[in-house]
């Protein structure tokens, strides 16, 4: 069975409304104070809620993997998605031992890690579009070990709309500073998981690894987000079999030939009731 590590506190900070400290009680964010310019051109000194990110190393059986920048919170869950994300695990059902060690800011793993997933992150790791630390090591024909989306879940634009709404209240952080990017996976009535970070990679490989560590079978679920739906974030719900993924924003050609490739429903510029469906449209009942 998954490892029980994370089960008792997945999710607490997202229960109460308000941004939580990171580990160790690090804030999360700095109070600094700025000139805030209104329309009468006229700045007021005022503070403003910024962003603390952390450099987090990832550590494989001793060995340093790669480094990336991410708010110093849930990281053991973050490793956890991110080694599936990239084939580096793939018993499911056996996690590897994930540490964090906040003095150091490395999050150890320990296990039989793939090694043709460990040699093609140091050969083909390429940089995600537009955030800072995040990418990855596949690539279309390093994608062919993930089976195509077998799914039963249908949904009702309604349904999308109103997850919508709800996941723009429980981003929090995304909400008070602009500065973080937001995941989340729901059924089609309700959010279950939410996790946020600097960058929309790191926030989908967190909530990944939560619903890793609860046990959580994504193959009925769906997966919202803030960010941009490129190559790399298709590919991880490509990896961790999420039959629809949601954002506010738009995807990519390659996201989009990605998603129609493996049967991925994808679905942009998801506001309010207003929505478009790229692929797999029989999964977004029409009439609502």
């Amino acid at each position: 069975m998954p490892s029980p590590m994370h089960r008792d506190g997945l999710n607490r900070e997202h229960q109460h409304g308000a941004p939580a400290d990171g580990i160790d009680g690090r804030a999360l964010t700095m109070n600094w104070q700025v000139h805030r310019y209104d329309r009468s051109g006229k700045p007021t000194m005022v503070g403003d809620q910024v962003i603390q990110e952390e450099r987090i190393e990832l550590v494989l059986n001793g060995s340093p993997l790669l480094a990336m920048l991410a708010l110093p919170r849930d990281v053991e869950v973050l490793a956890l998605g991110f080694l599936v994300s990239e084939g580096l695990w793939r018993d499911r059902n056996q996690l590897p031992s994930v540490r964090y060690e906040a003095a150091t800011g490395q999050v150890h793993c320990d296990g039989a890690f793939e090694p043709e997933a460990l040699e093609g992150i140091h050969r083909r790791w390429t940089f995600g579009t537009g955030c800072g630390g995040g990418g990855t090591a596949r690539s279309l024909s390093h994608l062919e070990e993930c089976r195509p989306i077998v799914s039963r879940l249908t949904v009702r634009p309604s349904q999308l709309a109103s997850l919508s709404r709800e996941f723009n209240r429980r981003t929090v952080l995304y909400r008070t500073t602009g500065g973080v990017h937001a995941c989340a996976i729901a059924d089609p009535d309700r959010l279950l998981l939410v996790a946020e970070d600097v960058g929309r990679h790191n926030a989908f490989d967190k909530v990944a690894g939560m619903a890793l560590a609860g046990g959580m079978d994504l193959s009925e679920k769906i997966a919202l987000s803030t960010g941009r739906l490129s190559a790399e974030i298709v590919a991880k719900a490509i990896a961790h079999g999420v039959p629809l993924l949601c954002s506010f924003s738009a995807p990519t050609a390659m996201g989009v030939k990605w998603s129609g490739r493996f049967g991925l429903t994808l679905v942009g510029f998801l506001r309010g009731n207003r929505m478009n469906v790229y692929t797999r449209y029989d999964r977004v009942s029409a009439g609502e």
